[in-house]
């Protein structure tokens, strides 16, 4: 029986975007081989044909997660600027349907432990994608205004914010954790 030549490709990309969101979901450690190809309905003998290691997986699943998080930013973002955009992006991401939908969502809260023990080409994925998302975030911050190197505080101040959220049993506290982040930026000082 022959496949159609973009099979492979498209398995590739199965198995891919099924870690990225299992990853994202469950975390590195916890989610085996097994579960990665069950979830694509594919048994764990055919990965070795996409992939060479479980941290291989990784590296690539991470750039896809990044991707898939990007695509699921509002709209709106995309017509927004300056201050404005700083305030929508913020709204957004310290979320509860943010802090609700790791699968989706942005894989740094998620992954950003893992990756730190982890290290190698994770770890280089990661810090391009932090590095980019610092330049995006500073892009909207007035360059001539005081607060010009605030970008990097202002993504950790999200990302800490929703693995804190998402850490803690008590939903009111979770909750508490979402808006206390949100109204740091809105104090005056906080955003450009």
């Amino acid at each position: 029986m022959r496949y159609p030549t973009d099979q492979k490709r498209q398995t590739y990309e199965r198995i891919l975007n099924a870690a990225a969101g299992l990853f994202r979901k469950r975390g590195y450690e916890a989610t085996g081989l097994d579960a990665v190809m069950a979830s694509v309905n594919l048994t764990a003998g055919a990965f070795y044909a996409h992939f060479r290691s479980k941290e291989s997986l990784l590296a690539e699943a991470l750039d896809a997660a990044f991707r898939q998080s990007s695509s699921h930013r509002p709209r709106r973002l995309k017509d927004l600027r300056g201050r404005e955009w700083v305030r929508q992006f913020t709204s957004f991401y310290l979320s509860r349907d943010h802090r609700d939908n790791p699968e989706q969502g942005c894989p740094m809260p998620a992954l950003a432990p893992e990756i730190a023990r982890i290290g190698g080409p994770s770890r280089a994925v990661f810090e391009r994608q932090l590095r980019g998302l610092f330049e995006k975030v500073g892009q909207e911050f007035d360059p001539a205004a005081r607060h010009r190197h605030r970008p990097i505080a202002a993504v950790a101040l999200c990302v800490g914010g929703l693995m804190l959220a998402r850490a803690v049993d008590d939903p009111a506290l979770s909750e508490q954790i979402l808006s206390d982040c949100r109204a740091a930026f809105a104090e005056e000082g906080a955003i450009p």
